[in-house]
């Protein structure tokens, strides 16, 4: 019976190597009817990975959708990162440096461009200062009624596609759901063992 729990284990703590990624947990994103939930329990009852309720914990994520809502919550999770920024200070000194270098004092070029910035045009009418971009949440995705059935393995940090499987539920009752994701469990784990 030892030997038995310690296999079991071990297999959980293994990572898999899928699409040239290393996947050892997944995160389950809500799914149509609750879909998420019976695919969450096949994994977790086949030991294929380890499902965690944290999303920034996991190597992969299993969904049922791809686009500007998958992308925006994938960029919460593992931010792109930003090419460095030149130093500003720098900046300031080069522009200092050509302004003596043409006559002009960099003091009264700088004053001018602040009464510029502030809005005020050759007519005395003040402008709008532009809109900033605010951080609004997910982008809004049309979802039809009918299920479209294709589930995806999505790399967490890479954001590639390492699996993917069409299975549609017949209906959304619990059974079909259970016997779907079941049917796409079995399939990873064939597709895992065959490679």
């Amino acid at each position: 019976m030892r030997w038995t729990a310690l296999l079991v284990f071990s297999s959980l703590l293994a990572a898999a190597e899928i699409g040239g990624s290393s996947v050892r947990t997944v995160y389950v994103m809500p799914m149509s009817h609750g879909l998420d939930q019976y695919v969450a329990n096949q994994l977790t009852r086949e030991h294929v990975f380890e499902v965690v309720a944290d999303p920034k914990r996991a190597d992969a994520l299993f969904t049922d959708r791809l686009g500007d809502s998958l992308e925006y919550q994938l960029e919460k999770l593992n931010p792109t990162p930003k090419p460095p920024e030149p130093e500003a200070e720098n900046k300031a000194e080069d522009k200092d440096a050509a302004a003596k270098d043409a006559g002009k004092d960099p003091d009264k070029d700088a004053e001018s461009k602040g009464a510029e910035s502030k809005g005020a045009d050759s007519k005395g009418a003040t402008q709008a200062a532009p809109r900033m971009m605010t951080d609004e949440g997910p982008p809004h995705t049309f979802v039809s009624g009918r299920d479209k059935g294709t589930l995806f393995l999505v790399d967490a940090k890479s954001r590639a596609v390492l699996w993917s499987l069409y299975a549609k539920p017949g209906r959304s009752a619990p059974n079909d759901l259970d016997r779907t994701a079941k049917h796409v469990v079995n399939r990873l784990k064939q597709d895992l063992a065959g490679k």
